[in-house]
């Protein structure tokens, strides 16, 4: 299977800056503003030239680079009455805007190949509360968790240069019916439906955190309750 599926628009990397908390004078730093490139080299941890400061959430080999789909960026616009362009700075923290898939078209275990480099699609974004202080939004990371309009990580199988205008090749696809969106609801409610949280979790290809995330969901029996959801900032957490 090799098929070009998409197109990278727009390619992103910052370093980690100190940024204001939303309604606050409280700072914190933050690798979210990254910022476009003409191309960027990318290996098993990231973009060369790309940073994160949490560590723990952010980065690594199961989230080396976040993809974010122009029709994404257009429904978030409509749902948070803003009007956010994907030319400029990261409103979402991505470092590729690709056009043509969006979180419906998108499977975990997804192979793909772009410019010189080869990922493999790991897990859904989950939200962090970054994402409203970036966007000086305050419910921004509810709208992204409640309507899945999350993006997706990738694993680094090759390294190589990714570059604007790169097309996006579809080399092979494992786990058709766990698309992104997919994922997004099930993350949400397990229990909604029971075999494709099984095969989920019984996935090779699914990102350790987000697993685990869904694996203490389902174990609540309860989708009104709500931990593991997505990264509250400190100061709200109990």
């Amino acid at each position: 299977m090799t098929k070009i599926i998409a197109k990278v628009l727009f390619v992103k990397v910052g370093k980690v800056t100190i940024n204001k908390k939303l309604g606050s004078k409280k700072e914190f730093l933050s690798g979210i503003k990254k910022y476009p490139q003409k191309s960027a080299y990318i290996e098993k941890n990231g973009f060369k030239e790309d940073e994160q400061s949490d560590l723990l959430h952010h980065g690594g080999e199961t989230k080396a680079v976040l993809l974010f789909s122009t029709n994404t960026y257009n429904k978030l616009n409509e749902l948070s009455n803003n009007d956010f362009t994907y030319d400029t700075m990261a409103h979402y923290g991505e470092n590729l805007v690709v056009e043509g898939i969006s979180e419906a078209d998108v499977c975990v275990g997804d192979v793909l190949k772009i410019g010189d480099a080869t990922i493999e699609v790991s897990q859904p974004r989950q939200p962090c509360w970054k994402l409203s202080a970036n966007t000086k939004t305050k419910n921004m990371t509810s709208i992204i968790y409640n309507n899945g309009l999350t993006g997706w990580y990738a694993r680094v199988i090759e390294d190589g240069t990714i570059s604007q205008n790169d097309e996006i090749f579809l080399l092979k696809r494992a786990y058709a019916e766990l698309t992104i969106e997919v994922l997004n609801q099930i993350i949400v409610d397990p229990l909604s439906d029971g075999q494709l949280t099984k095969k989920a979790l019984a996935c090779d290809a699914l990102g350790r955190q987000f697993k685990n995330s869904l694996e203490q969901r389902a174990k609540l029996k309860d989708p009104k309750n709500e931990p593991f959801l997505y990264h509250k900032e400190p100061d709200a957490q109990t």
